[in-house]
C-alpha cells in the first residue's frame, strides 16, 4: 500500500527532476518510518548538487539533515545557506561520505559529486536502503550504468537521474522515433555541443592539497 510518505518520497524526487525516462527504473516504495517529513542528506555541496537541494526543499514535506563535502569552506558555506533557506541547522555535516550513507535518518541521497563518483555512491546508497537523486551524466560508461540499473532493482529503490531535459516533448517525440526502427539499425552516433558557457579545464601540474580539503 502507498502511504503519504511514499507519495511525497516520489513526488519530490521526479520534482526536482521533472521526469525519469520510462527506460530506467520505477521501483516500489519500500518501508518507512513513522516521520512524514522526507529526510535528504547531500553529497557534493558545491554546484548542482546543491541547486538540487535547493529545488527538494521547495517541498515543505521535505527536510536537509545531512551535507557532505571535502572542502570545510564549501561545507560550511552551504550548511550556512540552508540554514537560511529552511530556518533549522544542518543537524549533520560530513566530510567522509560514507559517513552520510550509514545515517540510518536519511530517506533520500542526493549524489552531486564529479562523474566518476556517481556510480559507487549510488550503489552504496541503494544498498543501505536510501532512494537516490543523482545528477548527469549517471556514469562514466555503459557498464557502469547497468550495476546502477541493477541495484536499484535489486534493493527496490526509486532512483531519478537529473536529465531534465527528456522531458520536453521534443526529446520524447525524437526518442520514440528512434526506438520504432524506423532509422533502422542504428551503428553509429555523433554528438556535437557548441555551447560556450563551460570552457574546457586546462592540465595543470599537481600542486599540494590546499587547507581544509580531504580527499
Amino acid at each position: 500500500m502507498t502511504t503519504r510518505r511514499d507519495f511525497i518520497r516520489q513526488a519530490t524526487l521526479l520534482g526536482a527532476g521533472l521526469s525519469m525516462s520510462p527506460f530506467f527504473i520505477n521501483a516500489t516504495p519500500g518501508s518507512i518510518g513513522a516521520n512524514d517529513k522526507i529526510r535528504v542528506g547531500l553529497i557534493g555541496c558545491k554546484g548542482m548538487g546543491f541547486s538540487d537541494l535547493q529545488a527538494f526543499l521547495r517541498n515543505p514535506e521535505v527536510e536537509c539533515i545531512a551535507l557532505c563535502d571535502i572542502d570545510d569552506e564549501v561545507l560550511n558555506s552551504r550548511a550556512a545557506e540552508t540554514q537560511k533557506i529552511t530556518g533549522k541547522k544542518v543537524k549533520n555535516l560530513y566530510k567522509d561520505w560514507r559517513k552520510l550513507i550509514d545515517n540510518k535518518d536519511i530517506d533520500v541521497v542526493i549524489v552531486g559529486t564529479p562523474d566518476h563518483w556517481h556510480c559507487l555512491q549510488m550503489v552504496a546508497a541503494c544498498e543501505a536502503g536510501k532512494d537516490v537523486y543523482c545528477e548527469k551524466p549517471l556514469g562514466n560508461s555503459i557498464e557502469e550504468c547497468n550495476i546502477m540499473v541493477r541495484a536499484a532493482e535489486k534493493y527496490n529503490r526509486v532512483v531519478q537521474v537529473g536529465q531534465w531535459q527528456r522531458s520536453d516533448p521534443h526529446w520524447q517525440d525524437a526518442m520514440a522515433f528512434v526506438h520504432s526502427g524506423q532509422l533502422g539499425k542504428i551503428r553509429t552516433v555523433r554528438v556535437f555541443s557548441y555551447q560556450g558557457w563551460c570552457p574546457s579545464i586546462p592540465v595543470k601540474p599537481d600542486e599540494p592539497v590546499p587547507a581544509g580539503i580531504d580527499y
